[in-house]
């Protein structure tokens, strides 16, 4: 079998996700009909409806959520960040507990990849506000040169 240069793992991970999706279709078809047993052509509406629905509960529960204020304590802020260190040395296996300041370090990942895109957008930000004063900058520069030449 020959590979022809066109088809690269770019095609192949399509052709990959191409595959998933309608497989996962196939599945989704059939848990609609064993569940609520409707057809193949009724299948899309039921799932509109079922997606609606759940968007709606997501979005009663995020508002619900949105207006509590949790209190919590010194202590149990303490047992968070314990647990978080084992789950991240778990992650990284029981050798790697031996190396010095790894446990600091996937902290600072996970917490740093939480961050990343509000500093992006406050980084955009600043970058826009740059911009803005340069224009500014250049525009008084250019009336203060015509200024002086008229005068």
């Amino acid at each position: 079998m020959e590979s022809t240069a066109k088809f690269s793992t770019t095609h192949l991970a399509l052709a990959d996700a191409r595959m998933a999706f309608g497989l996962l279709n196939h599945f989704r078809y059939q848990a609609l009909e064993r569940t609520f047993g409707v057809s193949r052509q009724q299948a899309n509406a039921l799932t509109a409806v079922l997606l609606l629905t759940a968007a709606d509960g997501a979005y009663e529960a995020a508002r619900r959520a949105t207006g509590l204020r949790p209190h919590v304590a010194g202590t149990d802020v303490a047992l968070g960040a314990i647990a978080l260190r084992d789950v991240s040395l778990g992650v990284a296996g029981p050798s790697d507990r031996a190396i010095p300041g790894l446990a600091t370090l996937l902290a600072l990942a996970m917490v740093g990849s939480v961050a990343m895109p509000g500093l992006r957008r406050a980084a955009h930000r600043a970058q826009q506000i740059r911009a803005a004063e340069k224009r500014i900058r250049t525009e008084r520069i250019r009336r203060y040169a015509e200024a002086s030449a008229a005068a």
